[in-house]
């Protein structure tokens, strides 16, 4: 069991903070009935401090074009390779705004019939929520980067920020 002193140093060189302190009162929704005893570290605090990037910046975000002030949100219904798919959906939002739907695909009588993509940046699909719903042609390769160039054009982003959102079929 460490002490505080122990406890602080542990936690200053995990989150590579500037300070740390263990905190030894019982937090205020912890019951005696839990059996905590004075002098137990019973949570740990640190402050951190800006670290240099330390990751490639595609592993977080995409960028499209050279702006970085508009990013917004994606998530993917299902997993995308790189190869592609013969549709992709899912959900996304602007400013922490109200989510909304995707729907593309490079299949069906549209699809083999055109050479750009059509998108129509304000779907409303069954349910009522709003969205971007597309064709693309058929020889196109349907994967992440491809949906989110479209996308970014169609809402007016420069970028996107994948995160875990709600499940599209759930919205439409």
């Amino acid at each position: 069991m460490a002490d505080a002193a122990q406890a602080a140093e542990m936690a200053r060189d995990a989150a590579r903070a500037d300070t740390a302190k263990a905190v030894t009162r019982f937090p205020s929704h912890v019951s005696p009935a839990f059996g905590l005893r004075p002098g137990v570290v019973t949570e740990v605090v640190w402050e951190s401090r800006p670290v240099a990037q330390t990751f490639a910046p595609s592993e977080c975000e995409d960028q499209v074009g050279a702006k970085k002030s508009a990013l917004a949100e994606i998530t993917f219904d299902i997993v995308v390779p790189e190869e592609g798919v013969g549709f992709v959906e899912g959900c996304y939002r602007t400013n922490d705004e109200n989510w909304q739907v995707y729907f593309l695909t490079n299949r069906g009588d549209e699809a083999s019939s055109i050479s750009v993509p059509i998108i129509k940046s304000k779907a409303i699909f069954q349910s009522g929520i709003r969205g971007v719903s597309g064709v693309v042609p058929a020889g196109w390769i349907l994967n992440k980067e491809t949906v989110k160039k479209l996308l970014a054009e169609a809402v007016g982003v420069d970028g996107w920020i994948e995160v875990y959102g709600p499940d599209s079929l759930m919205l439409k």
